[in-house]
C-alpha cells in the first residue's frame, strides 16, 4: 500500500481517536472523497504538510551546510519505540530518531 494513495486519507480518519490530529504530508493531487462527519463529530484536526523536492536538500546536508544535531533531541533503537514516541510528543522536541540499531 502506498501513503499516496487516495484511500489513505479515508483510513487515516478511521484510524484516529476522537480530537485526534491527521497529518496530510502525500503527493496526491486532486480531490479526494471523504466522509466529514466523523471529523466533524469526533472534532479532529486534519493539517496539511508541504512536500517539495528533497535533491536540494540532501545536496545541502551532504555538503555540511545545514548543521540539523541542534533539532535531534533523541536517538532510539527500533525495539524502543514506544519510548521513541514518548520522548517526540514532549513539548519542545523537534526530531526524534529510530534506528534498526541504536548508535
Amino acid at each position: 500500500m502506498r501513503s499516496g494513495a487516495m484511500s489513505r486519507l479515508r483510513q487515516a480518519v478511521a484510524m484516529a481517536k476522537p480530537r485526534g490530529t491527521v497529518v496530510m504530508k502525500s503527493t496526491v493531487h486532486g480531490l479526494v472523497s471523504l466522509d466529514t462527519a466523523p471529523v466533524i463529530v469526533d472534532e479532529m484536526t486534519l493539517v496539511g504538510s508541504r512536500c517539495g523536492r528533497f535533491e536540494p536538500a540532501l545536496a545541502l546536508l551532504k555538503a555540511k551546510k545545514v548543521n540539523v544535531a541542534p533539532m535531534i533531541h533523541g536517538e532510539f533503537a527500533l525495539a524502543d519505540a514506544p519510548a521513541a514516541f514518548a520522548r517526540a510528543a514532549k513539548k519542545g522536541v523537534l526530531k526524534v530518531l529510530l534506528r534498526n540499531q541504536a548508535h
